[in-house]
């Protein structure tokens, strides 16, 4: 009886010694694990490199499921959903987290990756996309507008002829989606870049990217910016494809989404 006793003694012993000496383990691993969080959310935050996304064998950006329901389909970047403009100036103090697209050029870091698929996919099929303008501070908006407004004047303009001649092609600092860092300019900064291939490749497949045109033809009365074939905006490849389907500008879109 003794015997027995002192056995299972000695097991509890054991099984405390066993299951204490598991606890820094425990603790080691729970560290690691809040370790491994942290790093991933403050490379988050340095790179800002953007979630990764799903292509078809065409290399477009899969979003959802493939579905004639679009009850079942989540939109993707509704962050991204929202007008700059006149009546929407950016708020004071906004600020970009910023990722290289091409060259110097760079934009919001959750479109960067988009932008950056969209070129690939065009030097894949032959064209080449140069990206002409994208993020601009608020100061250099200023210096574009101040220079287009002299252009006007030194042609004979008024001031106020010239500045309301300027704001229609160069939007004021703080109300240009360059500012937001989720525009750029692409590849030829005249009306004739319609009739290119590039241009071509970009309204068959710029949606797919996320990417519209911000400025149709036939839209000014309603943008309030004259038509613009090189200008994309980024609203997420949901959005992109229904305002492409759709034929609406950005201001009509959402507009419709709001019940207006």
């Amino acid at each position: 009886m003794k015997e027995l006793r002192l056995i299972l003694l000695l097991s509890a012993v054991f099984i405390t010694i066993a299951y204490v000496s598991t606890i820094p383990g425990r603790n080691r691993a729970k560290l690691q694990e809040e370790t491994i969080v942290s790093e991933t959310t403050e490379s988050t935050v340095e790179t800002t490199t953007p979630a990764p996304y799903e292509t078809d064998e065409n290399g477009a950006i899969i979003i959802g499921e493939t579905t004639t329901d679009k009850s079942n389909v989540t939109p993707d970047n509704e962050w991204a959903l929202y007008l700059i403009n006149s009546e929407n100036p950016l708020p004071e103090g906004f600020t970009v987290n910023a990722k290289y697209v091409q060259g110097t050029y760079e934009m919001d870091s959750r479109a960067a990756n988009y932008m950056i698929a969209m070129i690939d996919a065009a030097k894949n099929d032959g064209i080449e996309i140069k990206v002409l303008s994208a993020l601009r501070t608020i100061e250099y908006q200023q210096k574009l507008l101040d220079r287009e407004i002299e252009t006007y004047k030194n042609e004979g303009y008024s001031d106020d002829e010239a500045y309301k001649l300027a704001t229609a092609g160069v939007a004021i600092p703080g109300e240009s989606e360059h500012n937001a860092g989720l525009a750029a300019d692409l590849c030829n900064l005249a009306e004739n870049f319609e009739n290119s291939d590039e241009f071509a490749w970009l309204d068959k497949h710029a949606h797919e990217y996320g990417f519209i045109l911000r400025y149709p033809k036939g839209k000014q009365d309603i943008t309030g910016i004259y038509y613009e074939p090189w200008h994309y905006r980024f609203v997420g490849v949901y959005h992109a494809k229904e305002i492409k389907d759709s034929g609406l500008c950005l201001e009509e879109y959402i507009g419709q989404l709001e019940g207006e």
